[in-house]
């Protein structure tokens, strides 16, 4: 099996207008950004798979990734979202065969931060060979 946090951190940091946002403050399997992160040091995302399913010959895999997209304010946080949209949103190359979004991005506050930023869910189908 194929790890999906590795593939699709792949194909978000090969998006140039995504990396000019975060640079490389792109955290995959994490539901948080690291510690000592704080959005004055630029947007950040961090997602991490939630589900999914292979399909019947193990050629796909098929998970749902949970993206948080943080921000120093709300319109930093949903640009950042709107960069992993575009990125992500019927997408494809080598390993990922398609990307739909499953739910349109919500700006949130963390509780214990107040740090804002967009919760979004997309389904990617991933090459397993």
């Amino acid at each position: 099996m194929v790890d999906p946090h590795s593939v699709v951190r792949a194909f978000l940091s090969a998006d140039g207008d995504l990396v000019d946002l975060v640079d490389d403050r792109l955290y995959a399997g994490r539901d948080v950004p690291p510690v000592g992160y704080t959005p004055d040091d630029g947007p950040c995302v961090v997602f991490k798979v939630r589900g999914g399913s292979p399909d019947y010959p193990d050629a796909l895999l098929n998970p749902s990734l949970q993206f948080k997209c943080y921000g120093a304010d709300e319109v930093t946080a949903y640009q950042t979202y709107r960069a992993v949209y575009d990125a992500l949103q019927n997408g494809h190359d080598a390993d990922i065969l398609h990307a739909e979004s499953e739910v349109l991005g919500q700006l949130l506050r963390e509780p214990d931060t107040e740090w804002v930023y967009a919760l979004a869910y997309f389904v990617v189908q991933i090459r397993q060979t």
